[in-house]
Parts: C-alpha cells; sequence; structure tokens
C-alpha cells in the first residue's frame, strides 16, 4: 500500500511539471508573436488585410489586381476619311481638347499637298491610314493591280513624309460590294488591314450636325453589345469639325475612351453575304 501510495504521489509530481512546461511553452509563444507583430508591421498589415478580404459566405480569399486602376471598358473608335484638309486643324484641335485619339484613313494628292498636317496628326499621337489615291470608284476597283497599286503608292507618299510604315487601309466607300475575294487576297500578302466601320454618321450627307444625332441614335442602339466596339465613319471635312465638339462631348460625359486603331485590333469589315462582285459584272 505504501508503494502504491508513492507511486501515486510520483506520477501527480510528474503531471503538474508536464502541465507548467506546456504552459511556459504556451506563454514564450504569444509573447513571440505579439513581439513580432510589432516589430514588422508590415506583416501585420498583409495579416490584416487577407483578414479583410477573406469571403466568409465562399470562404475564398479575394486577390487584388496588380493595376489599381480600373480600364473603363467604354471604348470608340473615331475614323477620318479623305483628309487631311483644311479642316484638319479644327478637328486635331478638337480632338486635343477632349483628350481624344483617331484614325485619319488620307489620300495621297491630299497628303502631299499638307505634308505638315500629316506630320501633326503623328505629333499628337493619332493613327495613320491610308484611303488610296484617287477615290474613283472605277478606277480604284478596276483589278488587283489598280487596287494594291493605289495603296502601295499612298504608302511610299505616308513614308517619305512620316516615315512610318502603315498596315491599316480603307478603301474608297468601304470594301462591299467591289472589293472581291482575289482583290483581298492580294492586299492581305502585302500585310494590309482592310477596315470598314459599323457606325455610319452620315456626315458626308447631313447638315447643321444632324450627324451627331445619328452617332448617339447609333451608340444607343449598340449598348450592351460587349462582342463589338463602335467604328465611327467620319470625314475630315468642316461640316464634320464644326459640330465634332458636340460629339466628343457626349461620348466624355456617357464616359467613353476615344481610343486609335492599331494593328492589335481585330478589324471590322462588312460580310460580302453573296453581295461582292467585280464592277465590270454589274
Amino acid at each position: 500500500m505504501g508503494q502504491q501510495r508513492e507511486n501515486r504521489r510520483n506520477h501527480t509530481i510528474k503531471r503538474k511539471k508536464i502541465k507548467s512546461l506546456g504552459l511556459l511553452l504556451l506563454t514564450t509563444f504569444l509573447l513571440f508573436f505579439l513581439i513580432s507583430s510589432f516589430n514588422y508591421p508590415p506583416l501585420k498589415r498583409e495579416i490584416e488585410k487577407d483578414v479583410k478580404n477573406f469571403n466568409r459566405k465562399t470562404g475564398t480569399l479575394k486577390t487584388s489586381s496588380t493595376n489599381s486602376k480600373k480600364v473603363n471598358g467604354k471604348v470608340i473608335y473615331l475614323t477620318f476619311d479623305d483628309g487631311p484638309s483644311s479642316a484638319t486643324d479644327d478637328i486635331l484641335k478638337t480632338l486635343q481638347e477632349y483628350q481624344a485619339k483617331a484614325t485619319f484613313f488620307m489620300l495621297s494628292p491630299h497628303m502631299q499637298e499638307r505634308p505638315d498636317v500629316v506630320k501633326r496628326i503623328v505629333e499628337e499621337g493619332h493613327s495613320l491610314g491610308l484611303h488610296g489615291v484617287t477615290h474613283d470608284v472605277n478606277q480604284f476597283y478596276h483589278s488587283k493591280q489598280t487596287v494594291l497599286g493605289e495603296m502601295n503608292e499612298a504608302q511610299k507618299v505616308l513614308e517619305s513624309i512620316t516615315g512610318i510604315h502603315s498596315v491599316l487601309i480603307r478603301s474608297p466607300y468601304g470594301s462591299v460590294p467591289y472589293l472581291v475575294k482575289p482583290f483581298r487576297k492580294a492586299l492581305n500578302a502585302q500585310g494590309y488591314q482592310i477596315w470598314d466601320w459599323n457606325m455610319d454618321s452620315r456626315d458626308w450627307d447631313l447638315k447643321n450636325g444632324k450627324y451627331v444625332e445619328t452617332v448617339i441614335e447609333q451608340i444607343q442602339q449598340f449598348e450592351g453589345n460587349d462582342a463589338t466596339q463602335p467604328v465611327v465613319l467620319l470625314h475630315d471635312k468642316s461640316n464634320t469639325a464644326k459640330y465634332l465638339p458636340k460629339l466628343l462631348g457626349y461620348l466624355t460625359k456617357q464616359g467613353f475612351q476615344m481610343k486609335k486603331l492599331d494593328d492589335s485590333i481585330e478589324p471590322v469589315q462588312f460580310k460580302c453575304y453573296d453581295r461582292c462582285h467585280r464592277l465590270d459584272e454589274q
């Protein structure tokens, strides 16, 4: 009996020592954690941030983007054909006031007449595109050679003025119906990107700024279509320049970013749907 009591007493003492040791280790760990938190505030902030970002409903941790600046998805591409002209300076001034970028599809003779304006377009950060030479349906679409020849000639003029080689092209009056498959293949083989549009401002037809209302109506119809971004056909002319502030004011108010085209963007092109045919097949 005496031996049993002695064994129980030794076991109790041993258990108390183990409990004391465990308490000492726990206290040491807590002190170390507190000291670390105060000595390493960045680590503390990261822990707090993770706790804050933890989604208790899903059990997931939200990760923050490396780019804190949110990109507005409302983008529109303004394109100006047939220039440069006497109106180009006014157009450029308005674009600059609204911090907008645009793309100019230019004709070879007009570039030769106003090389300083072409250089200004480059200096102010806009895109340059080719629109050919004659802007004459019968001459431009006469053959594969005339289509390619006009674009190559416009290319040479552009390079002589700016040193820039552009692959962005727009054929006169759009690619349908006369830019048939062999013509397209010839242009593509030279690395050209054919650009049409999905919004026609009709500024070539509508007077007194009515084209602005036409564009706004089309934009409102476009809303909700995330698959395609608006590419607007405008013309480098005085009537367009006069009412351009009204259009850009609306776009700015609606939160649009007015950007320029480049060769990384998938071109907007008209679909033939069996409507394309050679000029001499009418």
